[in-house]
């Protein structure tokens, strides 16, 4: 009984050990967060029709939505979310997370289309070192919400085009979606495991691992 009250509790101070560990690789770690649009642009327009009622979804509060969710993760494990302010263009965007140190960004967008059907999951990168962090966040989310993956394209395409900081710009689902619509007005009224936890969870998860290689 001894020996095995002993296993247990080597095993139990590994788990803490490697808990802690990970959870290190974010701390102090400034990541700027960009919730795209935003200032009096909507983006994309998704509607969800709920009893008799059409509620529109604008795609500049699930890009907001998302943010949030994301800095409780990241503060939670003593890393630094800046939000980026809704300066009009995206140069100046991208000098707001420069001029705070960031280490990486993340430029938060959701697709569109006149097809209600349409949804898959797609970023954009431009840089090299855009490549490298974008393999640690891009897959995490397309499984996360388990949509068609359309993968990561290269384009000269939303803020990874300027500046040197590593970043993605990401447009993880349609907000356009029927479905992806009343997924949000569901989020707006409290419900757990929806698209943007599970947007927000799989990007702190993907965020610990590029830090953690």
């Amino acid at each position: 009984m001894k020996k095995l009250f002993l296993s247990l509790s080597v095993l139990t101070l590994g788990f803490t050990f490697m808990s802690a560990q990970g959870a290190s690789s974010l701390t102090g770690k400034i990541i700027a967060l960009d919730a795209g649009h935003g200032g009096g642009e909507t983006g994309a327009v998704g509607y969800c029709g709920n009893g008799g009622v059409t509620v529109k979804v604008l795609e500049s509060d699930v890009n907001l939505a998302v943010r949030a969710e994301l800095t409780s993760l990241l503060t939670s494990a003593g890393a630094i979310a800046y939000s980026i302010g809704q300066l009009p263009t995206r140069k100046e965007r991208v000098a707001d997370a420069e001029s705070v140190g960031s280490d990486v960004l993340i430029s938060i967008h959701h697709n569109g289309s006149s097809n209600v059907s349409a949804d898959y999951t797609q970023s954009f990168v431009t840089q090299r070192n855009d490549k490298e962090f974008a393999k640690y966040i891009h897959p995490r989310i397309a499984s996360a919400l388990g949509l068609t993956d359309k993968g990561i394209k290269n384009d000269g395409y939303g803020m990874t085009v300027y500046g040197s900081l590593p970043g993605i710009l990401t447009e993880s689902y349609f907000i356009t979606n029927t479905t992806a619509a009343c997924d949000f007005v569901n989020y707006q009224v409290g419900a757990s495991n929806t698209r943007v936890q599970k947007e927000a969870q799989a990007m702190y998860n993907g965020l610990l691992a590029y830090f953690s290689r």
